[in-house]
């Protein structure tokens, strides 16, 4: 059966800027009668924090988001290199910026295992912005030397595992597609389809993070929004006028950016 997923990473509370993608990810998925998971994406263990995980399904039930399911977080999941042309690389960032990697000609027995990437644009279609081209991030890290995956790997695998046949997402992740319509290339999976929903900035037009701490959904509940209030701001950004699946359109879901200033209005993006 179909299905698209709620995927919080739970080294940050939600903002509004989260809301907007999670929020689109539901609809979308409700309007096509798919079920909807919740796949909580605990991979940086060094950042990941249970109550923050708590609080973040605490929010998306208060925005009115259920789910069918939830799957097995990221922290027990198991991930290989099977069938994906990898090399090790030594380099250090600072290296391949400035001088370039020269590992993959090299059988090095340490280091971080690379995603050999093929050459050569990638073309998709986005849902919400139609036909795009992309070329894809050069040898991203799959696997660090600590045996521990990385999230270009473990998204597509995990999307596979789960049977996601649709993803929604913040737009700020539009190119990295890319590079994961490879992986699903070279692993001989079905890749989903794909929606990007508007990239949201703060003030100082940067995207929006917990370092913009007044737009986190928990400090907008303590200033005394209601969930009906959240959605009178995103909604306009979906091309919606009520929270109703029945009416979604992924066409009419604006491309952005806008910015949300300290007070929550929403305004496009000049810059």
């Amino acid at each position: 059966m179909a299905a698209g997923r709620l995927a919080p990473t739970p080294s940050g509370h939600l903002h509004l800027g989260n809301a907007l993608a999670f929020g689109a990810a539901w609809l979308s998925a409700r309007a096509s009668g798919a079920r909807v998971l919740l796949r909580v994406e605990d991979l940086d263990r060094g950042r990941a924090r249970d109550d923050v995980a708590a609080a973040q399904r605490d929010d998306l039930r208060w925005l009115g988001l259920d789910w069918d399911e939830e799957t097995a977080p990221q922290s027990e999941r198991r991930y290989a290199l099977d069938g994906i042309p990898v090399f090790r690389c030594v380099c250090t960032r600072a290296t391949r910026l400035y001088l370039g990697c020269f590992c993959r000609h090299k059988a090095h027995d340490r280091g971080h295992w690379r995603f050999d990437t093929p050459r050569g644009p990638v073309a998709f279609v986005d849902r919400a912005s139609g036909p795009q081209v992309f070329e894809p991030d050069e040898d991203p890290i799959l696997m660090r030397d600590d045996g521990e995956a990385a999230y270009p790997m473990a998204v597509v695998m995990d999307d596979h595992r789960d049977g996601v046949s649709e993803v929604v997402r913040g737009g700020d992740l539009l190119p990295a597609t890319a590079t994961q319509i490879r992986l699903y290339e070279v692993l001989g999976f079905t890749p989903p389809t794909w929606l990007h929903t508007p990239v949201l900035l703060g003030p100082d037009g940067k995207k929006l993070s917990k370092s913009h701490g007044s737009t986190e959904l928990r400090a907008l509940r303590t200033a005394g929004w209601t969930a009906d209030r959240a959605w009178s701001v995103l909604l306009p950004l979906l091309g919606l006028r009520h929270f109703d699946p029945g009416d979604f359109d992924a066409q009419k879901v604006c491309r952005g950016p806008f910015v949300v200033d300290e007070e929550g209005r929403v305004s496009p993006h000049s810059g």
